[in-house]
């Protein structure tokens, strides 16, 4: 056999291998000054993740506890990696469809934002039409920083703390893109499936342990209550109701759910519930809990309802006249705790 004829194969040359090492140092680099910025501000630091623990602690209550880790260990990363990175193998219409997806990512930060995103994302195809390599260093650098904004919402607290966040998270942009220029997108798939589970499913499983379900109900109605948010200054001191009438669901405290529903009982009776003659104040202490309610009869039993959770210790109704004599406030206080844990 003659060796000469033989061509040895060649290996495709690694495209920005910079943005390996630059993406683990900035990750790396992020995470230590948090850490060590955590132990020497202790309170500047607490809640800096509030929004998304509240995001996670809702979601828990409504959908259980496997869902959740379905869509944030699993679903969720692949869809990020579709949506931002998809441009990597360097055809022209993933790089349009990817440049669409982060443009509907940007609807995070507000449509502005959305608009500007899908603007510099379409001169960035046009510019670099003919330039594949710079097109896909644009993009990566574009594609990191749209990833980084989109997440800042997770952050809550000062400057520093969301800075750094975002550049731990710009970082992590960089890396994925290597991988998904130099393999394909199902490495950075892979990373961010491993990065979310590490990070998101021993939490997840924590808080759902916690999780409690507690029902009421008569031949009118049927409420279920889905606990999973124990006393937690961090993740908000509001007073934030949500209601779906649509679905029977609503989420809150049970302050806020029976005063919801005494608002219903008000206005059946031809009542103005902020009116001349009364007004209905809640409390905003936690824990929320998710409930999801039933009405078998009509019309709507909301002062059983009321009631029922009066009784079953829910919640307490105070009677408090304004200086006038002539406007009733009622003064309504959540008093369940699932957990068995001291209000504040």
């Amino acid at each position: 056999m003659n060796n000469e004829n033989v061509v040895a194969p060649t290996r495709k040359p690694r495209l920005f291998r910079w943005a390996l090492w630059w993406g683990l140092g900035i990750i790396v680099t992020s995470l230590a000054a948090l850490v060590v910025y955590a132990i020497t501000n202790p309170s500047a630091v607490e809640g800096m993740n509030a929004p998304l623990m509240k995001t996670v602690y809702s979601l828990i209550s409504r959908f259980g506890i496997w869902p959740v880790i379905l869509y944030m260990g699993l679903l969720g990363p692949i869809i990020e990696e579709v949506s931002f990175r998809l441009w990597g193998n360097g055809k022209n219409w993933t790089a349009i469809v990817s440049v669409i997806l982060m443009a509907l990512w940007g609807l995070v930060i507000g449509w502005w934002f959305s608009l500007i995103a899908l603007s510099v994302g379409v001169a960035i195809l046009m510019i670099f039409k003919e330039d594949r390599n710079k097109r896909l260093f644009v993009l990566m650098l574009f594609s990191s920083v749209l990833f980084a904004v989109a997440h800042m919402g997770n952050y809550d607290g000062n400057w520093f703390v969301v800075l750094f966040g975002v550049i731990e998270k710009f970082g992590f942009g960089l890396l994925a893109s290597y991988l998904v220029v130099n393999h394909n997108i199902l490495w950075s798939m892979g990373l961010h499936v491993i990065n979310n589970s590490v990070v998101t499913i021993p939490l997840v499983l924590s808080i759902g342990q916690a999780v409690t379900i507690e029902t009421l109900y008569n031949e009118n109605f049927t409420l279920e209550i889905r606990s999973a948010v124990v006393h937690d200054d961090s993740i908000g001191e509001e007073n934030s109701f949500f209601a779906d009438v649509d679905t029977n669901y609503y989420f809150g405290n049970t302050a806020s759910f029976a005063g919801q529903a005494m608002i219903y009982e008000a206005m059946q009776n031809g009542i103005d519930p902020n009116g001349d003659s009364i007004r209905i104040v809640t409390d905003s202490d936690y824990p929320k809990c998710s409930f999801n309610l039933i009405y078998t009869t009509q019309p709507y039993d909301h002062h059983g309802l009321i009631v029922a959770m009066e009784k079953a210790g829910m919640i307490e109704i105070d009677t408090i006249y304004n200086e006038t004599g002539k406007k009733t406030v009622l003064d309504i206080k959540s008093t369940y705790d699932p957990f068995q844990i001291s209000k504040r």
